[in-house]
């Protein structure tokens, strides 16, 4: 760091104060329902930071972006390099084959600063209940940093060379203002990229940004206005933290106050004759160390917190305290052992930072993930989990030549129930037409019909629209297999009705149509109404019971209640049109007195939250022709 800006102990103090408040949210303290402003005051101090050093090495005409990176990846790259490595242990004794795949993709991404985009694609949203069992739901933040110190050293030195010190500042304001902007539009409009990526988070880094530029013109304040405006700044921080939650707008305008608040913290320490109060607690030797070992605490507590949930355990009373003393102390050894030994190597070129940290870090992770995802998460360690194997029990494995292939009368690839000269008819539809093959197969089997199974995700009969009218897959391709479709007697159709259940849905009366043209064309139609959606956490526990030699919680009845549609449900819509049509209700099956199960004949019948796995489906296909008979001979 530049001698033009000394080690300040009440920044580590900070730091110290930011990760408490992550930790305090994680551990699920109720009172710290916005503890997650955490990491925004971290990007604050990172700006701050970074650009001083750049700034201070840029005025002195001795930057470097060599000596730049190699520090960052002294700083930020053994330590992660090791959480990385070191998780995959649990992560292999304790997370379910799909789960560990997931966890090994995450590996990459996270090690090639790109979790926040992988996360914002592949989760329903940072504060949806399902990221709890995700140990590397936490690296999108390093994602963002680590994005930002790619492009910030090149913008910033562009910007100086051709402003002048009062311009420059003007400049990056300007940018501030308009990604502040964005930020409060992306966070109305679309929460989850908000939350994720870098666009909407870089104004709390050029918060920070803009106070470095600025620093050295700032005046020292007198000690009792530093005491006041430190008290502020404090205050807001805690009020965020203590009274906003994941229900609210995020980042955005409320992102802004705990930032200002870390702006202005930073600021009444600049004066370290004439500290303001709030300073000086944090310079106190337990938050100095709490934010020396800050880094290390913020990596190993969310994984902990994750594995300890992800075996039943409540993060409540003892099992808490002993969480958060075990993420403390991992935290510590890694610090101790790990990150002050990578700051203190000798680097002396971005070559040997890659040769000695980064490609070893590379070739491990990646191997890991290869072997991981080669041999599908190692379904074979859960022994009384057969049907999550995905090879043998997933439908878009077992007929992955049938599904997403947009292929039209591939009849040699795709049948289903008894092979005769012609075809009976077509099952059409999505990924829930897909999901439904086995259910049919069997039903046809019973029937002695000949059917052929056309499915596609995204395109439930003919093709799905978005909001704004445009069509989300081949129209060409859609018509067509409708068109094939309805030169057979038989046309079943499954479809994700809950995808389009408004009337205010575009595809709502666009799909009632599509029913309306089979029956006038003389088809014989039958619905599938599908299984219910359940829950993550539901799912999750019923694997727990059923894959567990040792549960930690009481086995409750695990039902869900039965889905009532809403009288204007596309489903019920369809019945009052169309009453004589076939309605196949896979509920008929799971669900007896108001509640519904996931099980039959002590089998999981799910793949995950809202597709059946195929022994599931065959299960309940036996189930249904023995409790109602077949539908497809009532036809």
């Amino acid at each position: 760091m530049s001698t033009l800006f000394k080690y300040r102990p009440d920044i580590d103090g900070l730091r110290a104060l930011a990760v408490l408040l992550v930790l305090f949210y994680h551990a699920k303290f109720s009172a710290f329902s916005g503890g997650f402003i955490g990491v925004d005051i971290f990007f604050v101090i990172s700006g701050f930071l970074i650009t001083k050093i750049i700034f201070s090495e840029v005025q002195q005409n001795n930057f470097s972006y060599k000596s730049f990176y190699i520090r960052r990846v002294k700083r930020l790259a053994p330590a992660l390099i090791f959480l990385l490595l070191i998780t995959t242990v649990p992560a292999y004794l304790f997370l379910f084959s799909y789960d560990l795949e997931i966890f090994a993709r995450n590996l990459i991404h996270a090690f090639i600063a790109t979790s926040n985009f992988y996360l914002w694609q592949n989760t329903s949203g940072y504060f949806s209940p399902d990221t709890d069992l995700l140990p590397l739901l936490h690296t999108w933040s390093l994602a963002v940093e680590e994005q930002f110190y790619f492009i910030w050293p090149t913008l910033f030195i562009f910007l100086h060379k051709f402003c002048r010190e009062k311009v420059l500042s003007r400049t990056i304001y300007l940018l501030f203002l308009c990604l502040f902007g964005l930020s409060i539009y992306l966070s109305n409009t679309s929460p989850d990229s908000a939350y994720f990526l870098l666009p909407s988070r870089a104004f709390e880094l050029l918060m920070g940004a803009l106070l470095a530029i600025n620093y050295a013109r700032l005046p020292n304040l007198p000690k009792w206005q530093n005491d006041t405006l430190s008290v502020l700044a404090l205050i807001l921080i805690l009020v965020p933290a203590f009274t906003i939650s994941k229900q609210d707008v995020f980042p955005g305008l409320n992102a802004f106050w705990p930032c200002f608040g870390t702006v202005l913290l930073i600021y009444t320490g600049k004066n370290q004759q004439q500290l303001g109060i709030i300073n000086k607690l944090l310079s106190l030797k337990t938050f100095v160390f709490i934010g020396l070992i800050s880094y290390s605490l913020y990596l190993w507590h969310w994984p902990i917190f994750t594995f300890i949930q992800y075996v039943g355990l409540e993060l409540t009373g003892a099992t808490r305290i002993i969480a958060i003393i075990a993420a403390i102390f991992c935290a510590y050894l890694s610090w101790k052992f790990i990150e002050q030994p990578g700051q203190r190597l000798k680097l002396t070129s971005l070559k040997m930072a890659f040769m000695r940290i980064l490609l070893p870090g590379f070739i491990l992770l990646t191997s890991i993930y290869a072997v991981i995802d080669i041999n599908n998460g190692f379904p074979e360690r859960f022994k009384n989990l057969s049907e999550f194997n995905k090879d043998l029990n997933f439908p878009s494995s077992v007929r992955k030549h049938c599904f997403d292939a947009d292929k039209i009368g591939n009849i040699e690839q795709c049948w289903l129930g008894v092979k005769k000269e012609a075809l009976d008819g077509v099952l059409i539809g999505d990924s829930f037409a897909n999901h439904s093959a086995a259910f049919i197969d069997v039903l046809a089997k019973n029937a002695g019909l000949f059917l052929h199974d056309s499915a596609s995700g995204g395109h439930p009969i003919l093709t799905a629209k978005l909001s704004n009218n445009k069509l989300r897959y081949s129209p060409e391709y859609a018509l067509q297999r409708f068109e094939y479709a309805k030169q057979f007697d038989h046309i079943i159709l499954g479809v994700n009705w809950d995808n389009y259940s408004s009337p205010d849905n575009n595809n709502y009366e666009y799909l009632l149509q599509s029913v309306s043209d089979l029956i006038s064309n003389g088809n014989k139609v039958s619905v599938i109404i599908s299984a219910p959606v359940i829950d993550k956490h539901h799912l999750h526990k019923l694997k727990l019971l059923k894959g567990s030699e040792t549960v930690f919680f009481k086995p409750i009845e695990l039902e869900t209640p039965f889905p009532n549609y809403a009288d204007d449900h596309i489903v019920n819509e369809m019945k009052r049109r169309f009453p004589d049509i076939n309605y196949i209700d896979f509920k008929k099956v799971l669900c007896r007195n108001g509640k519904c199960t996931a099980s039959l004949n002590d089998s999981i019948v799910y793949r995950n939250t809202d597709h059946l796995n195929v022994s599931g489906a065959t299960m309940m296909a036996k189930e249904y022709l023995r409790l109602y008979g077949n539908p497809l001979l009532s036809r």
